[in-house]
């Protein structure tokens, strides 16, 4: 990840609350002398500064709130597009448990996800307090420690090289330095990097015979998240997790996942830190029309 910050603040307009700094995924923002300032030199471009600064200090001048004006649609629709509107990934969660009732809820609300072929092969495994979401991210952790080995080792390297096109090698290059200091960080300072301290999560999986299985969890996964921001959870993709599983089937065992069953999609969920306070903005859309 290589972009840029777009990001400009208003000095005089900061009232120095900290929240976008703790919500920016990417370490982009600090606080210098009471006030906000950009000090990295990449970003996610999430917009999460716009949306929680309480003083509309921060402003992102290429992204815009697409479709929050049009008056043409009935209620319903506004209602709809208003919560897709606010839906964050969350990355700050409180120590507040999830109600079993709500992870049921969501899943209840995933099961109305269309499905290619209507082969309705989708699995969701919960888990449902922070105790065992410490022991799922232990065993992502446990994957990733063996990856960052095997790419610190020259041998291992040269042979991914040959045979597996350089998988080793690019991983190394764009994933090996996160790794290693969301390891330290967890290591030094119990400091949850993979899961942000969310006190449940649900697993998506799909088992085999579906036609378009990665389709049809995604699509159970956006049900969860719009359901999730109704309920006021704050929710995360963590693709992390999703390929720690593709590729150690240990993992899935311990979680009781079939061998027979895919994971594409894994959802922390919990009660977020920090609540925002406007929609997200996102670049102008792009559009295509073809006339035939």
């Amino acid at each position: 990840m290589s972009r840029k910050p777009i990001v400009i603040i208003e000095p005089s307009q900061c009232t120095g609350c900290g929240h976008c700094v703790a919500v920016c995924p990417a370490d982009t923002l600090a606080l210098k002398d009471g006030v906000a300032h950009v000090v990295g030199e990449r970003s996610l471009h999430c917009g999460h500064c716009v949306a929680i600064c309480p003083a509309e200090a921060i402003r992102m001048p290429t992204h815009i709130a697409p479709g929050l004006q049009n008056e043409a649609l009935p209620p319903p629709a506004q209602s709809l597009l208003r919560t897709a509107s606010m839906r964050r990934s969350c990355r700050n969660y409180l120590p507040k448990p999830v109600d079993a009732h709500a992870l049921q809820s969501l899943v209840n609300f995933a099961a109305w996800a269309p499905s290619g072929t209507n082969s309705q092969k989708t699995v969701f495994t919960l888990v449902p307090n922070r105790k065992s979401v410490e022991a799922l991210a232990q065993s992502v952790g446990h994957f990733y420690r063996r990856t960052n080995r095997l790419a610190d080792n020259p041998l291992a390297r040269a042979w991914s090289k040959v045979f597996l096109h350089d998988t080793l090698g690019r991983y190394r290059k764009r994933y090996y330095r996160q790794v290693s200091e969301s390891l330290a960080a967890w290591d030094e300072r119990r400091e949850d990097q993979l899961f942000h301290g969310a006190t449940a999560a649900i697993v998506i999986s799909v088992a085999r015979g579906a036609s378009c299985p990665a389709e049809d969890a995604l699509l159970a996964a956006q049900n969860i998240l719009l359901a999730a921001e109704t309920l006021k959870l704050g929710t995360c993709l963590i693709g992390f997790a999703v390929e720690a599983m593709k590729r150690d089937r240990g993992i899935l065992r311990q979680l009781g996942i079939a061998e027979d069953e895919t994971v594409y999609a894994v959802i922390a969920l919990g009660w977020p830190q920090y609540a925002w306070l406007r929609p997200a903005v996102r670049p102008t859309p792009r559009i295509r029309e073809f006339w035939g």
